[in-house]
């Protein structure tokens, strides 16, 4: 049992570098719908982490570069910092530089990346007078991902 414990992040790793971003977004959709009833903080923590997951997987999967080769660039970008993922994303696509892009929510969007590192390494909580603004940012920032990859079909709520 424990070697399947651990074996399995890796396992997991693989399978995410492989799959598609449109695949990453549906997880990441299925994801977000499963915590709209949650706290703030866990609401907070799962909007950071997909936009995380699929600026990951925009890069990973940019144009012109091999499937073959996605498992290696995971690796390269796996420590990478959400909003440095964000802007290799909108280099990538040719777009305008994130506070450009997306205005205040962009350094909205920066502090809840940083307020989500809080809560994750430092077992704390966020006062709930800024959690709405800090999602919002986050969810502007997941729903200019998901037009700039292509990915918007159908209704465009991220929900």
């Amino acid at each position: 049992m424990n070697a399947q414990l651990q074996d399995h992040p890796d396992e997991l790793h693989r399978a995410y570098a492989v799959a598609t971003p449109a695949a990453r977004l549906r997880v990441i959709r299925q994801r977000l719908a499963s915590v709209q009833a949650e706290m703030g903080t866990t609401r907070l923590v799962t909007i950071v982490a997909a936009v995380e997951a699929l600026s990951r997987s925009l890069v990973v999967h940019a144009s012109g570069r091999p499937s073959s080769t996605a498992e290696m660039r995971h690796r390269q970008f796996r420590d990478a910092a959400p909003a440095e993922l964000v802007q290799e994303v909108l280099r990538l696509r040719g777009a305008a530089r994130g506070q450009q892009q997306f205005g205040d929510d962009w350094d909205r969007f920066e502090a809840a990346t940083r307020y989500r590192d809080l809560i994750v390494h430092e077992c704390t909580y966020v006062g709930q007078d800024r959690l709405p603004h800090l999602i919002a940012a986050a969810e502007v920032v997941l729903r200019g991902l998901i037009e700039l990859g292509g990915l918007a079909t159908g209704p465009r709520a991220i929900r």
